[in-house]
């Protein structure tokens, strides 16, 4: 591994700023240009309770809404490949309770439904409900939402619409998009930290999140929904270390093939990340964000070929097609308190990865 001393020195400056500003307990940042890593560093902690734990550079994240595009995205992808899945399958072919039967897959995955953007369905349907009945009490609630526009003209950014494409992954897979994701993409692609509801030995090396009365989360998925639909939302829910989204991302920059092992077409990914009808600006594609001047997402690097996601817990990930440059940013922010902000760290470490790229 190449490290470009100037580089890490700022990265390590601007995440010890964010640490005393109380933006993060704590960061992992990863920043390269294709196969060529020149910034690993980790820094601050990645507990504070039940005890004070450093940061590593193999800490395991809680992913958050990264999850919507590197496992649940992905493996939607891959079953229109094999033509078990359309882009134009209208939601109610395999939800029939779905009010709305000009509402599409492709709908669902560019944000643009109509759905709106989150329900809290442990407040509303309550703990009592027993574990195997929340996916189909969950799935019928969303299906009975009333929509908050026309589909396909405008955006609302909807964890309950990448709930819905989970739960049809299921119907059309008869397989969970969690075995689907570890079979056909973390596999391939030597993620061997990547998954959800980690094992005990990696909750040993997970960043902590919520400070909850009945202790921290640790190893467990933040998200309300994801949690209580057993861990594998498909909105949150995976797991997740920076080298391992660095091989992601550098798949994502091959157009679909990393080391011999292919996990989309050339065509697919070309399809995936193109502009989609109601976003804004065009900042949506098929579950990514794409790169604009005014979105303070791209943390600094707003090229219109840079391409990425973000995550509630504090993470991020995103690449820029014409450079190559790489963008790793895992923040455990939520340990400290929701109202933590990593914005600032985001748009500085951002900065400093463009002015390498130039």
């Amino acid at each position: 591994m190449r490290t470009d001393a100037k580089l890490a020195e700022a990265v390590h400056g601007a995440i010890e700023d964010a640490i005393a500003t109380g933006q993060t307990p704590g960061a992992v940042c990863l920043i390269a240009r294709g196969d060529e890593t020149l910034c690993l560093d980790a820094v601050g902690e990645r507990s504070w309770e039940p005890g004070r734990l450093p940061m590593e550079p193999d800490t395991v994240f809680d992913m958050a809404s990264v999850t919507k595009v590197v496992a649940t995205t992905t493996v939607v992808m891959q079953l229109v490949e094999r033509g078990v899945l359309s882009l134009e399958d209208a939601v109610q072919r395999w939800l029939p309770e779905f009010r709305d039967g000009r509402v599409t897959l492709r709908h669902l995955l560019a944000h643009s439904s109509g759905l709106p953007a989150h329900r809290n369905y442990p407040t509303l349907l309550g703990y009592e409900v027993p574990p195997e009945e929340r996916w189909e009490r969950v799935v019928g609630e969303i299906c009975r939402l009333p929509q908050e526009y026309e589909p396909g003209e405008g955006t609302i950014y909807s964890c309950l619409g990448f709930i819905l494409l989970t739960h049809i992954v299921r119907l059309a897979s008869e397989r969970g998009v969690e075995d689907l994701s570890r079979e056909r993409v973390f596999g391939p692609l030597g993620m061997g930290d990547t998954g959800f509801c980690p094992s005990r030995e990696l909750t040993g090396r997970c960043a902590a999140t919520e400070r909850l009365p009945e202790g921290v989360l640790l190893g467990d998925v933040h998200d309300e929904n994801s949690r209580y639909l057993g861990g594998a939302g498909g909105n949150a829910g995976l797991f997740s270390t920076a080298t391992d989204l660095w091989r992601f991302m550098r798949m994502i920059l091959a157009y679909g093939e990393l080391d011999g092992a292919r996990v989309l077409r050339p065509e697919t990914v070309e399809m995936m990340l193109e502009p989609q009808a109601g976003a804004p600006d065009g900042r949506r594609c098929i579950g990514w964000r794409l790169g604009h001047a005014t979105d303070p997402h791209m943390h600094g690097a707003p090229t219109p070929e840079s391409v990425g996601h973000t995550g509630y817990t504090g993470t991020c990930v995103w690449a820029d097609r014409a450079s190559g440059m790489i963008v790793i940013l895992l923040a455990n922010r939520v340990h400290s308190s929701r109202e933590a902000d990593v914005e600032q760290m985001r748009r500085e470490i951002g900065a400093i990865a463009a002015e390498v790229a130039e």
